[in-house]
């Protein structure tokens, strides 16, 4: 037994529906809600949809807050829905206390190299975005440590050094100085329009430590509660989702909810 229900499609909504439905199995969403002192139309919307979802019964139509953010549904029949878009929309679209437990901090270093003086520059994240490629078969691990990799700012595209005024050769290092208590990775797999069905192997444990800057605190293990993905095409697609709920793997297909395996789940899907 699964326990609660699924959310009705109100035509095209499954990129809706993925999302509340993996927003929904966030232990530290529901929990933030509750201690929140200011909250948002958007967020109350929001959590009443995610109450519903743990309730028994025919499935919910989540047509409050459908209603409530038609500026965060960016899309025209015709048109991909993106579902990686609209969680983004949502989290910044409620109150402190959630939106912090998604909010990261990245640094980004470059090294002049004709005077090697280094600057240091921090902004806010919310995701880690990652670009795949269609024949490429590397694991989300060597994926995250390419991403992290120095880069060369080089030609076109060289540095523009304020001590030597004059625009060099320079390497630039990306790295986290803050680790979100959720972390979101996007993986991009729309490229030039047309989608990649390429599969990028995983692990339901991801070991933080190659990719914080150096001094910070110690290590976090991130662990896997919720993959958000897209079956079929840009033309005829489909999201679902999957989410941890205890020792269980829980597929939300909008109304249908059933029980799997991570790994069955994985192998039977269309893409990945």
């Amino acid at each position: 037994m699964t326990g609660g229900r699924g959310l009705r499609n109100c035509g095209n909504k499954c990129f809706l529906n993925a999302t509340i439905q993996c927003l929904g199995a966030i232990h530290e969403v529901n929990q933030a809600h509750l201690l929140t002192n200011k909250s948002t139309t958007t967020q109350d919307k929001l959590m009443t949809c995610i109450r519903e979802l743990q309730k028994k019964g025919t499935a919910y139509t989540p047509s409050p807050l459908i209603q409530q953010i038609p500026h965060l549904i960016c899309y025209r029949k015709g048109d991909p829905a993106d579902a990686h878009e609209l969680l983004i929309a949502l989290i910044n679209d409620i109150s402190e206390p959630i939106l912090q437990i998604f909010q990261g901090q990245m640094a980004s270093t470059v090294q002049c190299t004709h005077c090697n003086k280094t600057t240091t520059t921090t902004v806010n994240t919310q995701d880690i975005s990652l670009h795949i490629n269609a024949d490429s078969s590397t694991s989300l691990v060597e994926k995250l440590l390419n991403f992290f990799q120095p880069e060369t700012l080089e030609g076109e595209n060289a540095y523009w050094c304020d001590t030597c005024h004059k625009s060099y050769q320079a390497t630039k290092t990306l790295s986290c100085t803050h680790i979100p208590t959720i972390l979101i990775i996007h993986l991009r797999k729309l490229i030039l329009g047309e989608k990649i069905q390429t599969h990028m192997p995983f692990d339901t444990v991801l070991d933080m430590k190659p990719y914080l800057a150096p001094g910070q605190a110690s290590p976090q293990t991130m662990e896997l509660i919720g993959i958000i993905s897209h079956q079929g095409t840009k033309e005829q697609g489909h999201y679902v989702t999957i989410t941890k709920r205890g020792n269980d793997w829980i597929p939300h297909n909008d109304a249908i909810i059933s029980q799997a395996t991570l790994h069955n789940y994985i192998k039977h899907r269309p893409t990945s």
